[in-house]
């Protein structure tokens, strides 16, 4: 009968505590390296000195249970470690003549693994770090490669040594500082390279100008956050859909690399240069005069045959509506954005009208021979509406919608006028401002300080410009005559109580008018003060707007402010009588501009002077010569020396003889014009000889 072999066997966590020799114990469970478990899943078996010896059990065994020779990828569930014991297993090896040896397909220790021909570090970015002892060195058979290396790799000494160059190596130098010298020596001789598209600007040529954005709505911006879009600002306008660049001259590299031109960050185009001669057009992208860089007249002084240079443009990329972006790139070389704005607005172009004129309504007024004129008070406004239709589009060209041409002959620059000023305005203004219904704005215009009578071309010329086109040099036709008499008195002009005297005599002030009298050459002669703003006898002449003149003109029709009504009764000769207060005058120039059919002269308190022109009372005429002696006679009543005053103006002697103003009581001249129908006088002055 077989004998039975009895093992102490236990589920607990503890070894048997002690085996006779020879004895078996074993322990189940999953057993771990240490810990708890530290005796599970073994077989035990006791000495000669009954003490309890670990001899087996699957703890052990579970490690090798895997292929020979492949222990990549398993793992050991039995026990809690998950340890393997590699197997090796006999394999060919062509390194040996193709003899067997033991193999394992996969080695690791700490962070190194050995796999197939690879040596690898198995923790992140970690080092593989080869350090021979003390001076021993790393010896490679066979070919080194890398992709970069880094640290001191030394030169050592070249086969046949060291040549005498450029500078000094020793064996003991490191490659990467020689490279370096080399590098900074070749820089000595190499010219410094073209310059690139970098930062360069790119500029459109044939668009449509520029405009600021109006504002009231989103613009398609189509630049990707490039460009931000902002009411008032002013962008390069374009309107047929497709953009053309000015070329960017005398770039490189010209011989390798790829141009591309790109709109709103697409490409339109691309040219891959070489070595060649590359001009050529790819979509919308154009390269022309490549050439050797030593004939660029960007970067000039470049020696010939190291580098290539090229020119750039876009030429007709397509240009959607809204906000764009164009650049040229060269490989990592960029030249700056160019912006624009595709306008797709279908406005016409500005169209200036206007409505009636209102004359002021309480008027400050001036009178000259009882004709009422315009000051320049503001009280004298005349106002109109001007209407622009077509004021802006989805753009604008400034801020003044209406250009003022200016003041005109009569009235004062009313200004230019900005959006804002027109009812309903902004600036910026809104989109299609005025599109349909035309922008309104009041026009007042104020008389100037002049003297004067304005017949045509009364009001200012106005312009109105926008991106869409223009209109210019519009005026508001008005058919009234207008008459002007400003406050500032005046010499160079008729005014009947400023009649210019200069440096005649003894005494101030100028000349002014006095009342005529009655009709005829020689009456009675009267000084009495004469009243501007009353109305003129049949045979006075008349002073308006800074002409003396003949006149037969109704004022109260077809001139403002409305006058008397001198048409009728008025046909015959008329006279504008004026006196001068000088002392110790007995001759004096008398000038004038215009015509007159007589003149004459009087000195009325001076009795020597009227009895001898008893005749005449007492007056001379200065259309007949002097004598030549004494005073002037009823006989012989001239007193023009030195030639005969004319009926067409010019300047003339009077004299008075043997006589002088002093001898007057009043020192009174008086000077009697006649004038008839058509004759007028625009100027008049009186002075020494």
């Amino acid at each position: 009968m077989a004998s039975i072999i009895r093992i102490k066997r236990s589920s607990g966590t503890s070894k048997p505590s002690s085996l006779d020799w020879g004895e078996f114990g074993y322990t189940t469970g999953i057993g771990s390296y240490g810990g708890t478990n530290q005796y599970k899943d073994r077989v035990f078996l006791g000495d000669d000195g009954n003490n309890v010896n670990p001899v087996g059990g699957y703890y052990y065994t579970s490690m090798m249970e895997h292929a020979p020779g492949a222990i990549q990828g398993v793992q050991n569930t039995r026990n809690s470690d998950n340890g393997v014991v590699a197997v090796l297993a006999p394999s060919s090896n062509s390194g040996l003549g193709g003899a067997s040896s033991l193999k394992v397909d996969q080695w690791n220790v700490d962070n190194i693994r050995i796999d197939g021909g690879t040596i690898s570090s198995t923790d992140s970015d970690g080092d593989v770090t080869v350090d021979p002892n003390g001076t021993g060195r790393l010896v490679v058979s066979g070919v080194v490669t890398a992709p970069t290396y880094h640290g001191d790799q030394v030169i050592g000494t070249p086969a046949g040594g060291f040549k005498t160059g450029a500078f000094v190596i020793n064996n003991s130098d490191h490659t990467k500082d020689s490279i370096n010298e080399l590098n900074f020596i070749l820089g000595k001789l190499v010219p410094s390279a073209p310059d690139t598209v970098t930062g360069l600007s790119l500029t459109l040529t044939g668009t449509a100008g520029v405009g600021r954005l109006c504002q009231g709505f989103t613009p398609t911006n189509n630049t990707s956050g490039a460009l931000t879009p902002a009411a008032g600002t002013q962008y390069t306008r374009n309107t047929d859909s497709t953009v053309t660049s000015n070329y960017i001259n005398d770039v490189g590299p010209g011989d390798s690399g790829t141009v591309v031109g790109t709109v709103n960050g697409s490409s339109v185009g691309s040219i891959t240069l070489d070595t060649n001669i590359n001009n050529g057009t790819n979509g919308a992208l154009q390269v022309a005069d490549n050439k050797d860089a030593s004939e660029s007249t960007r970067n000039v002084g470049i020696t010939s045959q190291f580098y290539q240079v090229y020119d750039v443009r876009l030429i007709n990329a397509s240009s959607p509506d809204g906000f764009n972006k164009a650049q040229i790139t060269h490989d990592a070389a960029a030249s700056n954005n160019v912006f624009w704005y595709e306008d797709p607005s279908t406005v016409s172009a500005p169209v200036i009208s206007f409505s009636a004129v209102t004359p002021p309504s309480s008027p400050t007024l001036n009178y000259s021979s009882g004709v009422p004129h315009y000051t320049e008070a503001t009280a004298n406004n005349f106002t109109y509406d001007v209407t622009v239709t077509n004021a802006s589009g989805d753009m604008y060209t400034q801020d003044k919608l209406l250009n003022s041409d200016g003041q005109t002959a009569g009235f004062q620059n009313p200004g230019h006028k900005e959006y804002d000023d027109f009812t309903g305005g902004t600036l910026p203004p809104a989109r299609n401002f005025g599109v349909g219904t035309g922008a309104v704005v009041n026009i007042a215009q104020t008389p100037r300080d002049l003297h004067l009578t304005l017949t045509s071309n009364h009001f200012t010329r106005f312009d109105a410009l926008t991106p869409y086109g223009s209109h210019n040099n519009q005026r508001l036709s008005y058919s009234n005559n207008i008459n002007i008499m400003g406050t500032t008195a005046r010499t160079n002009a008729i005014d009947e109580d400023n009649i210019l005297i200069s440096t005649l005599g003894t005494g101030s002030g100028n000349a002014t008018r006095v009342n005529a009298g009655s009709t005829g050459d020689n009456p009675t002669p009267v000084f009495t003060s004469w009243t501007a703003s009353s109305s003129v006898a049949a045979y006075e002449a008349v002073v308006r707007g800074a002409v003396l003149r003949h006149d037969q003109t109704d004022y109260s029709s077809g001139y403002l402010p409305a006058g008397p009504d001198y048409s009728s009764g008025r046909s015959g000769t008329q006279y504008f009588q004026m006196e001068l207060i000088r002392s110790n005058v007995s001759e004096f120039n008398i000038t004038y501009t215009g015509s007159a059919a007589g003149c004459f002269v009087c000195m009325p308190d001076n009795s020597a002077w009227t009895t001898s022109l008893s005749g005449t009372n007492g007056w001379a005429d200065m259309f007949q010569a002097y004598r030549g002696a004494g005073i002037p006679t009823s006989a012989e009543p001239g007193c023009s020396s030195g030639g005969l005053m004319t009926s067409s103006g010019g300047t003339t002697t009077c004299v008075f003889g043997t006589e002088s103003s002093s001898n007057d009581s009043n020192n009174r001249i008086l000077i009697r014009w006649k004038l008839t129908s058509g004759q007028s006088i625009t100027a008049m002055s009186f002075s020494a000889t």
